[in-house]
């Protein structure tokens, strides 16, 4: 009993267990542990929710937001060139022999194998696709999945079998209600176009526009050069009655191992923030070398407070960081915000490894 609630998968036996990774870590008694737990933690908290989101969409088994699948297809291809990368000189993630730590990473990659990795990005991803033909092929893997047949075509969104499926889960659902409360009859599903409905409330709502406009700011960003235009219009335009800049670093550097790994955390948290965007702009860098790196990066929104705080789906993240309100009439605050916003400069001795732009 853990926190209240029964934990399953649960292991009786010389020591007691729940969770399916200390289960599978604990009976494949493995050597190389902390490297082992770093790849399972990272297919399960990075790898396997985009595979996942760019997946299920094409599988017609769950909403499309075009924007959002293609967030996730985009997330995923630059895991896997990371992992072509280190797969260049290793036949296997941890060690001469194949562990858990392929075995993990590799059922997490299989539906994406299976449906949307055609022939084209089986090449590209050559180191990739050879290590996971070597996993799938040990007999301890085949021996419980059997062969796997590769994709030959990227699948679709088709909005009829959407529907379809929809249709049978709902009626799944119905049977299982009491006897005599006829289920209502469900809505006819609808591709999701990742607008709001209009009906939940915006959080910034009660809070003053002031003059700023974050969209053109944005614009000027994304399409001019970032010293000669886009900085000084920032600082001719930016409103600080009604907006703030923020610093933030992460709190736990000791525990960022490769950088590629380290990058993900901040991609999550943007992909979790899609609904800040509107009202918000960041620059986050990773700084360092494979298990020598930290992360930081400056943030501006509408409003005085955090604006995590604002909405319960904003609040997954930003604790793992500390915070501090940046005067923009300091020329400190300026020396920082054009350092990440151009991804150039001394920053304090950090040496810049890369960058991601939240917008």
């Amino acid at each position: 009993l853990v926190d209240g609630s029964l934990q399953t998968p649960a292991f009786e036996g010389d020591v007691n267990l729940f969770g399916a990774e200390s289960i599978a870590i604990h009976v494949a008694g493995c050597a190389n542990c902390a490297e082992t737990v770093q790849w399972i933690q990272w297919a399960e908290g990075s790898l396997l929710p985009n595979v996942l989101g760019y997946v299920l969409p094409s599988v017609s088994a769950a909403h499309l937001d075009k924007k959002v699948v293609d967030s996730y297809k985009a997330e995923l291809l630059a895991q896997l060139t990371h992992l072509d990368e280190i797969l260049l000189s290793k036949t296997f993630l941890v060690g001469e022999r194949l562990s858990l730590a392929d075995i993990s990473v590799a059922l997490d990659l299989l539906p994406a194998f299976q449906h949307v990795l055609d022939a084209g990005l089986r090449k590209k991803f050559g180191n990739v696709t050879r290590w996971f033909q070597t996993v799938v092929h040990q007999p301890v893997v085949k021996d419980v999945i059997h062969e796997v047949q590769l994709c030959d075509k990227v699948a679709q969104f088709n909005q009829a079998k959407f529907n379809e499926l929809s249709a049978k889960h709902t009626t799944r659902h119905a049977k299982k209600k009491e006897h005599g409360k006829p289920a209502p009859k469900p809505k006819e599903p609808e591709a999701d176009d990742g607008e709001d409905d209009g009906k939940s409330k915006d959080p910034f709502a009660d809070m003053p526009k002031g003059t700023f406009v974050m969209d053109n700011f944005k614009r000027v960003y994304s399409n001019e050069d970032t010293a000669t235009k886009a900085i000084p219009y920032f600082w001719d335009n930016f409103d600080s009655e009604a907006n703030s800049i923020w610093y933030c670093e992460y709190k736990f550097p000791k525990e960022l191992t490769l950088t590629f790994m380290s990058c993900n955390l901040i991609s999550g948290m943007y992909q979790r923030l899609e609904k800040l965007k509107k009202n918000a702009f960041a620059s986050m860098i990773l700084f360092g070398t494979d298990n020598d790196s930290t992360i930081s990066g400056v943030w501006m929104w509408r409003g005085q407070e955090l604006a995590f705080t604002l909405s319960p789906d904003w609040q997954v993240d930003y604790e793992s960081y500390t915070w501090t309100k940046l005067d923009p009439k300091d020329e400190k605050t300026k020396k920082l915000v054009n350092e990440y916003l151009m991804w150039e400069g001394d920053f304090d001795g950090k040496k810049f490894n890369q960058g991601k732009i939240f917008k």
